[in-house]
């Protein structure tokens, strides 16, 4: 190895170890850096809010602000934090770090409800994307179906503790992510044998889905039943749209 090798080599060793010192000693001063607030992001859920700063602070601080505010960063559990805010049945998924002006950022995705279930001398209850069984919200109401049973409802935390429950999953989210059926589709009951009627908000029809299957299919014989049989006969004329039979429409 040459002279100018080995100065090269010892040159670049230096820099590194310079650079190495530098981050330790930036990384332990923002360690040491105190906390001095909180800039809270609550991700809007179309519209609406169904937690806010105000109870996401409530939820990070509990009942003692300094184990917070005038804390060192290397005090705090980002962790423990986003557990706290994650409490909120409304509340998805929560991030916790500290940003470059040394506030606690915490970012907020909120749950997204597909359904509220209408569970008869019982609380209502939402089902958000996730499955999962929420109460309904005293803040907001959350403009999507109605969900109702012939039976009474036996999911405890999420539908997809059975097999049906997520084909019903399924089904919301087939509907809520068509912008004709999320606006079109008001009301789902659930007979007893497990088959599904639907009922709209602008026509009158009482639809016969069926089981929760082959929902492509199905909807596309609703969708030629809207646009080549109704304007034919009147959007009123007939009261039960049977769709459970392979390419078949019974109109009655």
């Amino acid at each position: 190895m040459s002279r100018r090798q080995k100065q090269h080599i010892l040159v670049y060793s230096s820099t590194g170890l310079v650079l190495a010192l530098l981050i330790g000693i930036m990384s332990q001063r923002h360690q040491d850096r105190k906390i001095d607030g909180l800039n809270i992001d609550v991700k809007e859920q179309e519209g609406v809010y169904f937690t806010d700063d105000l109870e996401v602070t409530a939820l990070m601080i509990e009942d003692d602000p300094s184990e917070i505010f005038g804390a060192p960063m290397r005090e705090l559990n980002p962790k423990e934090l986003e557990h706290r805010v994650e409490t909120n049945p409304f509340v998805k998924e929560a991030q916790v770090f500290r940003d470059l002006k040394g506030q606690l950022k915490v970012e907020v995705e909120q749950s997204k409800p597909l359904a509220r279930v209408f569970t008869n001398g019982k609380s209502d209850l939402y089902i958000d994307t996730d499955g999962r069984i929420l109460p309904v919200n005293a803040k907001y109401t959350a403009r999507v179906p109605l969900l109702e049973t012939d039976f009474e409802f036996g999911w405890n935390e999420n539908l997809q503790e059975s097999a049906y429950g997520t084909k019903i999953l399924d089904l919301l989210s087939f509907i809520d992510k068509d912008d004709f059926w999320r606006a079109q589709i008001a009301h789902l009951l659930i007979k007893k044998d497990g088959e599904i009627v639907l009922l709209p908000q602008v026509t009158k029809q009482m639809i016969e889905f069926g089981k929760p299957e082959n929902f492509q299919e199905k909807f596309s014989k609703l969708m030629t039943f809207y646009k080549e049989i109704l304007p034919k006969k009147g959007w009123n004329h007939y009261e039960r749209v049977n769709l459970k039979f392979k390419d078949q429409i019974i109109c009655e």
